[in-house]
């Protein structure tokens, strides 16, 4: 596939000043930057033209917006349509995202000649696209078939709205919410997406509009191997304007952009630490895997864009500063589980207790956030009273060694085969993990390790009813863990 290249906004806009249009405009990015930078294209089309920009944010259906682009108004000598959302050009990698939309008028109810409001017929919209992504027709067969061919990928949680990564249970409800939705569309006799909107934009990339007629798109995802988007690209009327994505070794890329948008529309700068910390308390990875891994929750750039103009209202003039951040903004940041159970391991318990507080929050249902981390920290517990007993089994020393002896020489002891002939516990554990569970293994009590299982059990109970203090019964646990791994002075 030929690489896409994209078109500049100045040069766009230098072409439409000139009297050079087309009829239609593809914007890709991040939807703080994507929407205003199409809302730019449009309104310089209006200059030209005389008319004003419709805007249309994540509308319920296409068909209708492009059946008045192909009509001549009796009332303007024009029409400029910008489309905020409408993921027509998405692909399977954005399912998950459309998921979690289609979600947001649910649970529904169906009746005879039901009247769907425009809420519940967006949702609706997002269903009937992610069926399409996958090539599933809507009306074959019952709705519950239909749901049910869906991939759990697609069900597990695309964004912020989701929360953390569902499981297999709250899957399946999921998959009952999205049944009820299907049957209301099918009820209300709504199409969505479908292939004849594809052709209907490639015939208007190619044939064209009637003259000043003009629809633009804002899309925060495409599929790049589709022939539209080679099409505008190879026209000059496709613009890449940026995505934040997770950086290696932590942080975010792109947020340079965000920051000069904002300060672009706000008037308002930001110092770089402010920046980051901003960033920091509200921008969330979308839990995917594969090749999308590093992808940002829109739902939480947005967030950001929300406070980054609060913030800028609040200060009025100059720069936006670190303390202010810490002083308006909750934190309901990023949080990587694995990093908390690195500071209980270290024996941090104030960080892992901070470190937990920020990812409750983060999550819209702080219960099955709570289980959900409990049942890694159960995993964890568990991993240290089997690898104690293995360092027993296998005479090693319990003394801290470097980690390249460690992956050398120990791990393979610790990952053979056991004597018994049953599975070993820890044979598939990543030997930098082993080892970081070995040397937590190592500075703990022996008995405090034998009475692991039980305090897992006890404190399950206390979690799942026996205590009308959840958070009391697993902070206790955090602690009672991170003192017994406590380096010894």
């Amino acid at each position: 596939m030929a690489r896409i290249e994209s078109a500049s906004l100045e040069t766009i806009s230098e072409q439409i000043a000139q009297g050079g249009s087309g009829p239609l405009y593809l914007v890709v990015g991040d939807r703080v930057l994507s929407e205003p930078a199409a809302l730019r294209i449009g309104e310089a089309l209006a200059a030209k033209t005389g008319c004003k920009v419709e805007t249309y944010r994540r509308p319920a259906e296409l068909g209708p917006l492009l059946a008045d682009l192909k009509t001549y108004s009796l009332f303007s000598s024009a029409k400029v349509l910008v489309a905020v959302e409408t993921a027509v050009l998405a692909d399977a990698g954005a399912a998950a995202q459309l998921v979690d939309e289609a979600l947001e008028a649910c649970p529904i109810a169906v009746e005879e000649d039901v009247a769907l409001s425009e809420r519940q017929r967006r949702s609706a919209s997002r269903l009937l696209q992610t069926l399409r992504l996958f090539e599933l027709d809507s009306e074959a067969g019952s709705s519950s078939d239909v749901i049910g061919t869906l991939p759990d990928t697609a069900l597990q949680g695309g964004g912020q709205a989701s929360g953390r990564r569902r499981g297999s249970r709250q899957i399946e409800e999921v998959r009952q919410q999205l049944t009820g939705l299907l049957d209301a569309a099918r009820t209300a006799g709504l199409q969505g997406w479908a292939e004849t909107e594809l052709g209907e934009l490639a015939d208007i990339a190619q044939r064209g509009l009637p003259e000043g007629h003009t629809l633009v798109l804002a899309e925060s995802a495409v599929a790049a191997t589709l022939p539209l988007v080679q099409v505008l690209a190879a026209a000059g009327r496709y613009v890449a304007v940026g995505q934040v994505e997770a950086a290696k070794g932590g942080g975010w890329q792109g947020l340079d952009l965000l920051a000069r948008e904002l300060t672009q529309e706000t008037g308002v700068t930001i110092a770089s630490a402010a920046l980051q910390e901003l960033a920091r308390r509200t921008i969330q990875r979308r839990e995917t895997r594969g090749p999308t891994s590093g992808a940002v929750s829109a739902d939480s750039t947005a967030r950001f864009a929300a406070e980054f103009r609060k913030l800028a209202t609040l200060v009025g003039d100059g720069e936006i500063g670190i303390q202010l951040v810490e002083g308006v903004v909750e934190d309901r940041g990023e949080e990587d589980v694995w990093k908390i159970l690195d500071a209980i391991g270290a024996g941090q318990a104030d960080e892992a207790l901070q470190r937990i507080g920020r990812l409750f929050a983060a999550a819209e249902d702080t219960v099955a956030a709570r289980l959900s981390f409990f049942a890694l920290l159960a995993g964890f517990a568990r991993q240290l009273t089997a690898l104690s007993n293995l360092i027993d089994l296998a005479g090693v020393s319990r003394r801290p060694v470097p980690y390249p002896s460690f992956k050398t020489q120990v791990a393979p002891l610790l990952q053979a085969e056991l004597a018994s002939g049953g599975k070993n516990p820890v044979a598939g554990l990543h030997p930098y993990r082993l080892y970081r569970a070995f040397t937590v293994a190592c500075r703990m009590p022996t008995q405090t390790v034998r009475d692991l299982p039980a305090r897992v059990l006890e404190t399950e109970l206390r979690l799942k009813g026996d205590s009308g203090q959840p958070d009391v019964a697993l902070s206790s646990f955090v602690c009672e863990l991170a003192s017994a791994a406590r380096p010894k002075c």
